[in-house]
């Protein structure tokens, strides 16, 4: 009974650290980056649409600056040397905002907008499920039963959602890394051509996998054990 209480108590302590987390995570993250985009975009209406016949997108790459010409800032002491790992490109081109292309605000492709909207409904959904895995641990103490099957599905579900969004934002990077190229070609920066994909979060995602085939043969081997007894 006190193991059973002190196991409660830590699901419990994990479950608001899991929210509280969240919080914070929000307002310093998700909180400024939406209010960025939010002016970006009312800019746009303000200026660009009344005017008609241009548009602007926006391109985001890692790059590396050549050594032809040093990179200068004002005030920066003599002593110091800057360099420049990524670059963020305001481009506006003469065409007139389209259904077609209105979503192709990023990289000019409109498939970095559908890719960037996978990227952060899978990650929304592995928050949802996280937190839901928690509370039914929770419950599964409370009323003394075994580990419920619904958590298995819902652990081989991150780790499919973790490979899809890493894989989805790598290749949206990978737009965005092409049109830099093209704008930047001829210029002192060089933009890095490899494909951005994270092998942590694909690492993690296989982990999540492979936990899940864990907890199911664990489980599997209890209910076999329970029918022989």
């Amino acid at each position: 009974m006190q193991n059973k209480k002190r196991l409660h108590k830590h699901l419990l302590l994990i479950y608001i650290i899991y929210f509280t987390a969240l919080v914070v995570g929000f307002a310093a993250s998700f909180v400024p980056d939406f209010s960025r985009g939010w002016r970006n975009a009312q800019d746009t209406l303000e200026i660009e649409i009344p005017q008609g016949g241009i548009r602007s997108y926006y391109v985001s790459a890692p790059v590396i600056r050549k050594a032809a010409d040093p990179v200068v800032i004002d005030g920066l002491p003599v002593n110091i040397t800057p360099t420049i790992s990524q670059l963020d490109l305001r481009v506006t081109v003469d065409e007139a905002y389209t259904l077609g292309n209105a979503f192709k605000v990023m990289g000019n492709n409109a498939y970095c907008y559908l890719l960037m909207v996978i990227t952060g409904l899978s990650y929304l959904t592995i928050l949802v499920l996280i937190a839901l895995i928690i509370n039914s641990l929770r419950k599964s103490i409370r009323d003394e039963q075994p580990l419920r099957h619904s958590n298995i599905l819902r652990t081989r579900a991150i780790g499919i959602l973790i490979l899809a969004a890493e894989l989805s934002e790598a290749f949206m990077k990978y737009i965005n890394n092409n049109e830099a190229a093209r704008l930047l070609e001829g210029t002192s920066f060089e933009v890095v051509g490899t494909f951005p994909l994270s092998y942590w979060n694909v690492i993690v995602g296989i982990l999540f996998l492979f936990m899940a085939e864990v907890l199911s043969l664990g489980t599997q081997l209890s209910e076999e054990q329970k029918l022989t007894i």
